[in-house]
Parts: C-alpha cells; sequence; structure tokens
C-alpha cells in the first residue's frame, strides 16, 4: 500500500521565475504567475514602493513541484 501513495503524489513541476531586484508585489505576481507562492523571510516598515526582493531561494531556473514556496528576502536599499 506504501508504493501506491507515493506514486500518487505527484505535481507538475514548475520552473522557479527570477524574483530578485524587483518589487515584493511583482515578485508576488511573477511567482504565482509560475504557480508559486512567494514568502517573504524577512519583515520591516519602508517606505512604500522602495521594498524589493534582494535574495530568493531556490534560485532562478530551479524545477520544483507547482504549489512550492519560494523564499524571499527584502531589501530597501
Amino acid at each position: 500500500m506504501s508504493e501506491d501513495t507515493a506514486t500518487t503524489s505527484s505535481r507538475p513541476a514548475a520552473r522557479v521565475p527570477e524574483l530578485t531586484g524587483v518589487p515584493v508585489s511583482e515578485a508576488h505576481d511573477r511567482a504565482l504567475d509560475a504557480g508559486l507562492l512567494a514568502v517573504p523571510e524577512n519583515a520591516f516598515h519602508t517606505a512604500a514602493g522602495r521594498a524589493h526582493v534582494g535574495r530568493q531561494d531556490p534560485e532562478p531556473g530551479t524545477s520544483v513541484e507547482t504549489g512550492s514556496i519560494v523564499r524571499i528576502w527584502i531589501s530597501s536599499d
């Protein structure tokens, strides 16, 4: 029975988009368009429109399951 469970839980693959350097709102949109969810690893208050993604994990181009989380680190530089 465990063999059946292992073969039926696979979801389609999605390619992680480039999120680094773009505004946070655009990063969320790009991730959703790819079937993924961008989740901030840090949070702070900053002037509207100045926050952008400074780093992401996994790296752009990585193949992951649809619905996976892409961790993003927000920067205001």
